[in-house]
């Protein structure tokens, strides 16, 4: 029995130092929801190894989507150096598709939101920045910009989506536009926090303090959590403030994803709006 199925290409991450790490919106939401104890389960395109203790299903691939990513001040660069094969509805395993919670999460276009419907009665989440990503040929390539014009079907089928300021080269405005078209949709803003629409309506979701070390999977992360806690609890408020406590504690290192302890912990000890009021005030939301 699987809790969350997560489906998109696990990726080849270039590091600075030469090395090459395992990374992707499918792996963080995976190893995130296996530390708040889930049953995980990856479908993807990759020839990286699959994490322990998580389930997985991969397309017989030679490559990894494979990414390079440089921060500066002026925001992060990223290259692509290499694409794995799409997802098709086809290969999600029939053993899944009655999980309770599914998460599309695309880095490069390999699967839209129409495989949603392999899982009647889930609750449906996606991150958006697969799709709003466009690349040049021959690789290596800059990753750019690219508008993301969704279906009316495709859209029906998400209950939750989530994107970064940063996925539409910090167009605030289009952020905002894409979170609208969806039940709840959230635009995260680093550590300025996030703004989550619920039914259209916007609501501040505050940060928590951080000593940020390593940005990379955080919006993952903070997707993971909150679909996670919202079938878990049903309310977007406690699930918004669990979810930007988790990332909080993601960005401190590319591998210490938190447990629960850990995410309520950096709840209790107050949002950076609280601590700037002088209260002990764990609420997320102003």
């Amino acid at each position: 029995m699987i809790d969350i199925v997560i489906i998109g290409h696990v990726t080849c991450d270039l590091l600075p130092n030469g090395a090459t790490t395992a990374g992707g919106t499918a792996r963080f939401a995976a190893l995130l929801a296996q530390r708040l104890g889930l049953r995980a389960a990856i479908v993807t395109a990759s020839a990286e190894e699959p994490p322990s203790g998580i389930a997985w299903s991969s397309i017989s691939s030679t490559v990894s989507s494979t990414f390079e990513n440089r921060y500066t001040v002026t925001g992060r660069h990223q290259w692509l150096h290499a694409v794995a094969p799409p997802i098709l509805m086809t290969d999600i395993p029939a053993r899944w598709r009655t999980a309770p919670i599914v998460l599309l999460g695309p880095v490069l276009h390999e699967c839209t939101a129409d495989v949603a419907a392999a899982f009647p009665g889930a609750l449906i989440g996606a991150t958006a920045q697969g799709w709003l990503r466009d690349w040049d040929t021959p690789l290596p390539s800059p990753v750019r910009f690219r508008r993301w014009q969704p279906t009316a079907t495709e859209l029906s089928r998400l209950h939750v989506l989530t994107l970064s300021s940063e996925d539409v080269a910090g167009d605030e405005e289009l952020a905002a536009a894409y979170a609208r078209t969806v039940p709840i949709g959230i635009v995260t803003h680093g550590a300025r926090g996030a703004t989550m629409y619920l039914h259209r309506q916007a609501h501040h979701i505050a940060p928590y303090p951080a000593r940020e070390i390593d940005p990379t999977g955080a919006g993952d992360v903070f997707t993971a959590a909150f679909l996670i806690r919202l079938w878990e609890i049903g309310d977007p408020f406690i699930a918004a403030r669990f979810a930007a406590a988790a990332a909080a504690c993601a960005v401190e290192g590319r591998e210490t994803l938190p447990d629960r302890v850990q995410i309520v912990q950096r709840m209790k000890a107050g949002s950076l709006s609280a601590v700037k009021k002088g209260t002990d005030s764990a609420l997320g939301t102003s």
